[in-house]
C-alpha cells in the first residue's frame, strides 16, 4: 500500500501580488450589455430591470433594459435623459450611482455635473447657476418604465463636478445615505442623509417617525426652482475626511459603512449623534470603492486606478482586524467590486479588462485571479443579479 502526504498549502500572506490567471472565453454567468462610457448599473430581479448609467454626449444618461424570464435582455433598452437646470444647459451632467430599494418599486439616482474647480466654487461668479442642479433623483419603476417623482439634494451643501460618490441605504431601508455633502467646512466631506416614508421618498424626520406618508409631488413641480419648491430636511454631520465621500455603501446591522479617500469609515447613530470610526490604508493613498458581502462579514476597497483591491473583516459593520491587500499585476482596478456570492468571488473592474478575486468561505481572498479582456477603455458599470446568479456588464461595443 502506498501512502501519499499531501502538505497544507502555505498560508496566504496579508499583503501580496498576484499574477492573473487570463481567460480565454468570458464565463457562463457574464452577460454583457453594450453601452459606451458606462460609469455604474443597477438591477432588480423583482422588475426585471437593468439599468445603465453612462456620460452621454445626446443626453441618454440611462439605458433601461427589460429582462427575460432568463435573465438576458430582450430587446434594445429605453434611453432616458437626466434633468438639469436650463441656466446650465452647457454644462454636461451625468449619473455616478444608481440604487433598486431592495423592498419599494423605486430607483435611487446620484447624479453629478460639469463645474469650476472645487477650490473656486464659492469665489465663482456664476456659481450660484450651480445652487439650482438636484444631485438626486428619484424614479418609480411602474409597468411602462421609469418615472420621475422627486429631486432633491441641491444648493451648498453638495460639492459639483465630482468622479465619484452613490446612495446607500440602512439595513431597514428608511433612511437613504448621500454622498459629497460639505462638512463643517468646505474641504471636509460631510455625511448627508434623508429619512424615507412608506414610499422611500424623503420626509422629514419627525413625519418618518410618525409613519405618514408624505404625498409625491406633482409632475408640474418637478424641475422648478428651489425657492419653490417645498424642501425637505437634510440632515448632515461632519466626517473629517476628503473627497469623494460616499463611494460605496454597506449596511450593517449596527452601523453603516462608507467609502472614500484613502479607505472607509464605519458609523452608527445611536441615541442620536453619530459615532465613527475611520479604517485608513495607511502607506496605500487614493480613492476607494467599496462593496460588502451580503452574507459573510467581509468587506472589499478597491482603490482606483490602482492594482489593489483590499479585503476587510467586520462585525454588525464596524470594521475590525487589518486587512488582506492584493496586488494584480499589470492591473489598473476601476469601479465598485461586485460581490458574486453563486461563484464566490468578486468582480473588480480594470482598465480594458475584467478582474474576477476567488473568495474562501468565509469571504476572504484566497489569492487566486481570472482577469478577462473587454472591448472598454475603462470596465466601471457592473450589477449581480444574485437570485440567478448573473453578472451583467456594460462594454463600449460588441465583442
Amino acid at each position: 500500500m502506498t501512502f501519499i502526504s499531501v502538505l497544507p498549502a502555505a498560508p496566504l500572506p496579508r499583503e501580496f501580488e498576484v499574477t492573473p490567471t487570463p481567460l480565454a472565453e468570458p464565463p457562463a454567468f457574464l452577460t454583457q450589455v453594450v453601452v459606451p462610457n458606462a460609469l455604474c448599473a443597477a438591477v432588480s430581479e423583482a422588475a426585471s430591470l437593468l439599468v445603465v448609467g453612462q456620460r452621454s454626449t445626446n443626453d441618454q444618461h440611462l439605458a433601461v433594459f427589460r429582462l427575460g424570464a432568463n435573465g438576458l435582455p430582450t430587446g434594445e433598452p429605453a434611453r432616458l435623459a437626466l434633468p438639469k437646470p436650463a441656466v446650465l444647459a452647457k454644462e454636461a451632467n451625468y449619473p455616478l450611482g444608481l440604487l433598486f430599494h431592495p423592498r419599494l418599486p423605486v430607483l435611487y439616482v446620484w447624479q453629478d455635473i460639469t463645474a469650476p474647480a472645487q477650490d473656486r466654487q464659492e469665489k465663482h461668479a456664476a456659481f450660484t447657476n450651480w445652487l439650482e442642479f438636484e444631485h438626486l433623483l428619484i424614479y418609480a419603476v411602474k409597468p411602462t418604465g421609469l418615472e420621475l417623482v422627486e429631486t432633491a439634494a441641491h444648493g451648498v451643501g453638495f460639492h459639483c463636478g465630482l468622479s465619484g460618490g452613490t446612495v446607500g441605504l440602512d439595513a431597514a431601508g428608511k433612511t437613504l445615505f448621500l454622498p459629497n455633502s460639505i462638512g463643517a467646512t468646505y474641504d471636509e466631506a460631510g455625511l448627508a442623509y434623508y429619512a424615507l416614508d412608506g414610499q422611500g421618498l424623503p420626509v422629514d424626520s419627525d413625519e418618518a417617525d410618525s409613519g405618514k406618508v408624505r404625498a409625491k409631488p406633482g409632475k408640474e413641480k418637478l424641475g422648478t426652482t428651489r425657492f419653490a419648491r417645498t424642501v425637505v430636511a437634510l440632515q448632515r454631520k461632519r466626517t473629517h475626511r476628503y473627497y469623494p465621500s460616499g463611494a460605496g455603501w454597506f449596511a450593517g446591522s449596527e452601523a453603516m459603512v462608507m467609502g472614500g479617500y484613502s479607505g472607509c469609515m464605519s458609523a452608527d447613530f445611536q441615541r442620536g449623534g453619530l459615532r465613527q470610526s475611520w479604517f485608513s490604508t495607511l502607506e496605500h493613498v487614493g480613492h476607494c470603492v467599496l462593496a460588502g458581502h451580503p452574507q459573510q462579514p467581509a468587506l472589499y476597497l478597491a482603490m482606483q486606478n490602482t492594482p489593489r483591491l483590499f479585503q476587510l473583516a467586520h462585525a454588525d459593520g464596524f470594521v475590525s482586524l487589518l486587512p488582506q491587500v492584493a496586488s494584480v499585476k499589470g492591473a489598473q482596478l476601476q469601479g465598485a467590486p461586485v460581490v458574486l456570492t453563486q461563484q464566490a468571488r468578486v468582480a473588480v473592474g480594470a482598465a480594458k479588462s475584467l478582474c474576477l478575486f476567488g473568495l474562501e468561505a468565509d469571504g476572504r481572498l484566497d489569492g487566486k485571479v481570472d482577469q478577462l479582456a473587454l472591448p472598454s477603455a475603462s470596465v466601471r458599470a457592473m450589477a449581480y443579479a444574485e437570485k440567478r446568479g448573473r453578472l451583467y456588464v456594460a462594454v463600449d461595443r460588441a465583442n
